[in-house]
């Protein structure tokens, strides 16, 4: 019998209001918690999740660029498109700050 390979897990201490603050926005990305901060850890900047109605805004936008304009409204159509995605759909990853010693606790002086 084969045995499963266990997952490393990390655990670190954090107060209620900061537990409640990552719980709330895990859930506007629509994402689980521990996938939420291992992305916030990886560098990533998960978004809130958008509601169904704009992707139906998006796939008319879509539709509305293989009608007949000219081909400046379309390329100007599909760069709204792009944008779109690039601003509010897709994660981006963040610029990764220069670490910042915790303003509580114990310094390394003392």
């Amino acid at each position: 019998m084969k045995k499963e390979k266990e997952t490393p897990r990390l655990v670190c201490r954090v107060t209620e209001k900061e537990k409640q603050k990552v719980l709330r926005l895990a859930r506007l990305c629509g994402l689980p918690y521990g996938e939420y901060l291992r992305q916030r850890a990886l560098g990533f900047e998960p978004r809130p999740a958008l509601p169904d109605k704009f992707y139906g805004f998006c796939e008319k936008l879509d539709r509305l660029t293989e009608a007949p304009f000219s081909n400046e409204v379309n390329r100007s159509a599909l760069t709204l498109i792009k944008d779109i995605d690039t601003f509010l759909i897709t994660p981006r990853r963040e610029e990764m700050k220069a670490w910042q010693p915790q303003a509580s606790g114990p310094s390394e002086e003392s």
